[in-house]
């Protein structure tokens, strides 16, 4: 069952113009637009891996906000950009520039519905820069008040049950993706195919390369040949439930200040 079918009074698209026209409290009602990839995710994961894991967060995260709570949803977009995955069998991206109008768009048709609050919650680390900078420019263009929300790229950033290695360099289909499908998908996991990819190359520098000081524009063709930058074989059903549930919770802890969030000077 999906989102859609679950919380449909959340679901803009099932309500009518009049009904969205006609919400109550809507100077306080967010819009989430659910954000991800459709990308090359190795040989043992779904090319749409990044799209089942914001969606299945999204979802878990309604199903704790209280009914009348004004929180509402879009369609999932599900290409986002991907060019580090470019080339790549399944790979479907979208470049910097078209990402960018296609979420201004977007923001300018929620505007113009009335409403002042945009949640993007991001599934794909990909687009997180291209978030963090377009929100305020939607800001600036719109006067919406405009959110990001990184589900397991910043709000639960996985820790328990982690390897030193995983935690540096499990970026990519490693164990926690591998764990998070394993939870909510397990028939979309090829386990045959599992295998671990940690590049020695990465592991010899003195920084770590995702999250130290010096960073630097890769392609995965750069380095990992499988397509993963992790270890599967570690995962568990039970990690990913943890994972999911942790993020769950917190994107709806931070739902729940978005609605009542106001800019003082403006008196929202």
């Amino acid at each position: 069952m999906s989102s859609a079918e679950r919380f449909p009074q959340r679901f803009l698209p099932y309500l009518t113009t009049t009904e969205i026209a006609h919400l109550p409290e809507k100077d306080r009602a967010a819009v989430i637009l659910p954000l991800a990839s459709v990308e090359q995710h190795g040989p043992h994961l779904p090319v749409y891996t990044d799209s089942i894991i914001v969606w299945e967060v999204l979802e878990r995260a309604l199903a704790l906000l209280p009914d009348d709570l004004p929180v509402y949803y879009l369609p999932l977009q599900a290409y986002g950009k991907s060019n580090e995955h470019a080339g790549i069998a399944g790979t479907v991206t979208l470049t910097s520039e078209t990402l960018i109008r296609v979420l201004t768009d977007i923001a300018v048709s929620v505007a113009r519905s009335g409403f002042r609050r945009l949640v993007i919650l991001n599934g794909h680390g990909g687009n997180a820069e291209i978030v963090d900078f377009v929100i305020r420019d939607i800001r600036e263009q719109t006067d919406l008040m405009v959110f990001a929300i990184h589900p397991l790229l910043r709000v639960a950033i996985p820790e328990a049950g982690l390897s030193d290695d995983e935690r540096t360099y499990g970026i990519h289909a490693g164990d926690i993706e591998t764990s998070i499908l394993l939870c909510c998908s397990p028939d979309q996991v090829r386990r045959d195919h599992m295998a671990p990819s940690l590049p020695a190359h990465l592991q010899r520098l003195k920084y770590p390369p995702f999250m130290g000081p010096l960073t630097f524009a890769w392609l995965t063709r750069d380095i990992t040949e499988s397509g993963v930058l992790g270890d599967p074989t570690q995962a568990t059903a039970d990690k990913g439930a943890r994972f999911l549930a942790d993020a769950a919770a917190q994107t709806a802890d931070l739902l729940r200040e978005i609605v009542d969030f106001r800019f003082d000077s403006q008196g929202d």
